[in-house]
């Protein structure tokens, strides 16, 4: 057996306890989940509500701990997530030029240069299909964007290092749309949105300063100050301090929406499927390598993050830069050629 159909075996048995349980509790709370088993915008809703709320509420009372731990704990999912629902499941890995665009964005993580991966993304909209016009324009935003990346690199990254949370929800929207086109559906859609853009205006508008709290520091964790210097340098309070926690409740909800609500917009049945099932589907849509680089690499993290916390988040932080681009260079396809390239 290789190493991907080994790790696969054990993550099934890992998890076929829990299946068991909750089909003993689908069973039992029938009545009353019925809704929920039922119906893909029901959960949407629950989903996003909960994202929402509760990364409100983790950003005001422990923001360190959650931009200590989430990238550890929850980053690497969320970068296979981008990569399966927007590239391998559409097959734009399989389009002319695609691996050149790959190799640039590589290039972005490998050298810590965010530059590679906006120069890659502003190439995708020139090799696209439709309106020449269409696609020039596009390019020539994404273009500006690169260059701005040379021209005035780190203002350039702090801009996208806060932008780029709000542009996975852009992604989240243009993806489920393009999937879906039931008004019941669209409308939990822009209530989750509406209401993830209302708790960063009412971090960044002072509503929840009484209740904000820096919370505890994790041993070997980056400081309050830390997190100033990076993501808010040069600012005043209470400036620095709400632009910090705003940070912390996107990268949150980011992390949300495309670890649970995405896969349950991109499932080709309403119904919720086993997790033995899901494994299975992560390791087809995926291919066999890449899953197992996937789970190698989750663990990796996890047990660097137990010798040195700090520098394994700086690890992953530096791998994660690809990301960014990705999605750009993915909505930028998008606007060149149509919703449709993101239908499998």
């Amino acid at each position: 057996m290789n190493v991907a159909g080994a790790l696969l075996d054990g993550l099934q048995r890992g998890v076929a306890p829990l299946d068991r349980l909750r089909r003993a509790l689908y069973r039992w709370l029938a009545p009353w989940l019925g809704p929920w088993i039922r119906s893909r915008e029901v959960r949407i809703g629950l989903h996003g509500a909960l994202a929402v709320g509760g990364s409100l509420l983790l950003a005001a009372l422990a923001p360190l701990w959650m931009l200590a731990l989430g990238p550890l704990l929850l980053g690497v999912p969320h970068l296979v997530a981008d990569l399966r629902y927007l590239v391998a499941r559409p097959g734009l890995h399989r389009r002319r030029g695609a691996w050149l665009v790959a190799g640039l964005l590589v290039a972005s993580s490998v050298t810590a240069d965010l530059r590679w991966g906006l120069a890659g993304a502003a190439l995708v909209p020139l090799g696209a299909h439709g309106v020449p016009a269409r696609r020039a324009l596009v390019a020539a935003g994404l273009g500006a964007l690169a260059v701005a990346s040379f021209v005035a690199p780190w203002p350039t990254s702090l801009g996208l290092a806060h932008a780029h949370n709000v542009v996975a929800v852009v992604a989240w929207m243009t993806l489920a749309v393009a999937l879906h086109q039931d008004a019941a559906g669209n409308a939990v859609r822009w209530g989750t949105t509406l209401a993830f853009f209302a708790g960063g205006a009412a971090i960044l508008g002072g509503l929840l300063d009484p209740v904000l709290l820096e919370g505890p520091t994790l041993p070997g964790a980056p400081s309050v100050r830390d997190h100033l210097a990076t993501l808010a340098p040069g600012m005043d309070a209470p400036w620095g301090r709400r632009w910090v926690v705003a940070f912390a409740y996107a990268q949150s909800v980011h992390y949300g929406l495309w670890l649970r609500i995405v896969p349950e917009e991109s499932r080709e049945r309403p119904a919720p499927r086993s997790w033995e099932a899901s494994l299975r589907a992560l390791r087809r849509d995926l291919g066999a390598p890449v899953f197992a680089a996937a789970v190698l690499l989750c663990v990796a993290l996890a047990g660097w993050g137990l010798l040195d916390l700090a520098e394994a988040r700086a690890g992953y932080l530096r791998l994660a830069l690809f990301h960014g681009p990705l999605e750009l260079a993915v909505l930028g396809l998008v606007a060149a050629e149509g919703r449709a390239v993101l239908r499998p």
